[in-house]
């Protein structure tokens, strides 16, 4: 917890105050002179003075930290600045307290520009949340770290979050000649600007089944989870152990404390996209078990998994009876699952059907009567509440806000390649549904959803290219408002695109989406990029 001493002559002539948490201790006091830095810091947060309660900065791993302040006026430049030591163990709140700066104001805005949000954005970015039509402004995009070897490099789905700073981007890489196995996390500013990659070594990879896999990303406040399955191996001293491991990071992706869970020859698979995500019930992880081919719903605390996961039941309603992937979506009014595999209703191949489920928050109740047009919230004795039915998908990814949740899976036609369907806690069938595509049309590798506010955003790769799709009234009928193509920009380092490596996040202001080139990497490729979008009016 923290508190802001400001002197009265400053806060009248302060718009914006902006927090920076530095690792150690607090950083020169020239070093504020053009507001916090956007490297060196381990966390962001910026409010506008007017806000009765700022934000709070999360949970902080036990250290010590350098908590700088600026002060900001209507054009951003700084006209404050100050800095205290913060010891997490000693607990109770931190005052700092912020003086003028003797130097001429730095960090204003050049023409052309505006501050918002403590930043100097794009005039057009000013009041990007409006809760209504969304045009979508490029503001950056640059491509990923170095690949793990120079050409043979696998490659993984990539995740991505929001954080309070901007966003994280994580994914996993394995060389198949020597078994390395790495972690690589890269923090992404909301002006679109990439820190240093931040690499953590995994465990050896199997020489027998070096296949990449997806990975878990969620946040919270300024802390952040990532899980990634490890797979079990087989060797002359016999079987190895299998399982999952769990990192706690910071909004830089560096690496707090891990843990392993799992036992000898224990066989996960992640889903390519939210396997990890917050819910009313806390952190939970959704996995497959390989061998037995059923889904699993855990809770995380810290970062241990209980000894006896719960079952998904999704053969229960669905029919389907071998799983391949499990997704977990936290909404306010409860959590949802999707799967995919196989059900025995019509014997289709295996990933073609696909499953939606959801339980239901113990404090939804008239809540969810209120914003459901008159549906009444579904009986909480059961702890599962079961919406829709199983149907034929090749790919899928689900999303969520409210009550409601949205699932995009392959659509019947080339022209309509994307299928949207909506669900909402306390029914038990779609409410609605869609379809739409890119404009030129193509065949769809895989599109990833995010929700934020009345807002959708589907992040599609379509015959090596990608395009973002913004739509309206997302809690409500889906209006589709906006398609940007990523080749028309120049500047988007897209590459030679394969494989549907694509994942989408959203904040109040800002749309990224991270991707990569393909499960195999040749000489000549990258690793993939990203690109950061302001939603405007």
């Amino acid at each position: 917890m923290f508190e802001l001493d400001v002197p009265s002559a400053i806060a009248t002539k302060t718009a914006w105050y902006e927090i920076g948490v530095f690792p150690g201790s607090c950083p020169a006091p020239t070093l504020l002179l053009g507001g916090i830095p956007s490297q060196g810091t381990i966390g962001r947060l910026a409010f506008a003075a007017s806000a009765t309660t700022p934000p709070a900065l999360g949970a902080l791993p036990d250290a010590t930290y350098g908590i700088a302040a600026v002060a900001r006026a209507s054009d951003c430049s700084v006209i404050a600045s100050g800095c205290s030591p913060l010891d997490v163990t000693g607990g109770g709140t931190l005052a700092v307290t912020l003086a003028a700066v003797a130097a001429s104001p730095g960090g204003a805005c050049e023409s052309g520009s505006v501050c918002d949000g403590a930043e100097c954005v794009p005039h057009t970015d000013a009041g990007a949340t409006n809760g209504g039509a969304c045009t979508l402004s490029l503001i950056a995009a640059g491509p990923l770290a170095d690949p793990l070897t120079q050409g043979g490099t696998l490659l993984g789905t990539p995740a991505l979050a929001a954080t309070p700073g901007g966003f994280l981007a994580g994914y996993r890489e394995l060389d198949p000649t020597t078994g390395e196995a790495r972690l690589t996390t890269i923090a992404i500013d909301s002006g679109g600007a990439a820190a240093p990659p931040v690499r953590t070594s995994l465990h050896v990879a199997c020489p027998t089944d070096p296949t990449p896999a997806g990975i878990g990303l969620a946040f919270s406040g300024m802390s952040g989870t990532l899980a990634v399955a490890r797979p079990a191996c087989g060797s002359d001293a016999g079987p190895t152990a299998g399982g999952i491991d769990l990192f706690a990071i910071d909004v830089g992706g560096r690496v707090q404390t891990t843990a392993f869970s799992g036992q000898t020859g224990l066989s996960i698979a992640l889903a390519r996209s939210h396997a990890l995500a917050y819910t009313p019930a806390g952190l939970l992880l959704a996995y497959t078990n390989e061998s037995t081919q059923a889904s699993f719903a855990a809770g995380v605390t810290g970062v241990e998994l209980p000894s006896t996961p719960a079952p998904l039941p999704f053969s229960g309603f669905s029919g389907l009876t071998a799983a391949t992937s499990a997704s977990v979506v936290g909404i306010r009014y409860g959590t949802a699952y999707l799967a995919q595999g196989t059900r025995a209703l019509d014997g289709g191949p295996p990933g073609a059907a696909l499953a939606v489920l959801a339980t239901e928050s113990t404090d939804a109740g008239a809540g969810l009567d209120a914003t459901r047009d008159g549906s009444v919230a579904p009986d909480s004795s059961s702890p599962y509440v079961l919406h829709g039915s199983a149907y034929h998908a090749q790919w899928a990814s689900a999303a969520g806000v409210g009550a409601r949740i949205i699932v995009a899976s392959n659509g019947p036609s080339s022209a309509k390649s994307i299928l949207w369907s909506a669900f909402d806690v306390g029914m038990t069938s779609p409410v609605l549904t869609g379809s739409f595509g890119p404009k030129n049309g193509g065949t769809v590798a895989f599109a990833d959803v995010a929700l934020v506010e009345d807002l959708a955003f589907f992040a599609v790769e379509v015959d090596q290219n990608i395009s973002l799709f913004a739509f309206d009234k997302a809690a409500n009928e889906p209006l589709e408002l906006e398609e940007v193509s990523f080749r028309s920009l120049p500047g988007i380092p897209v590459g030679a695109l394969r494989d549907g490596l694509i994942a989408v996040a959203a904040s109040e202001t800002r749309v990224a989406v991270v991707w990569g080139t393909g499960m195999s990497l040749g000489s000549d490729d990258a690793v993939g990029g990203y690109a950061v979008f302001a939603c405007t009016p």
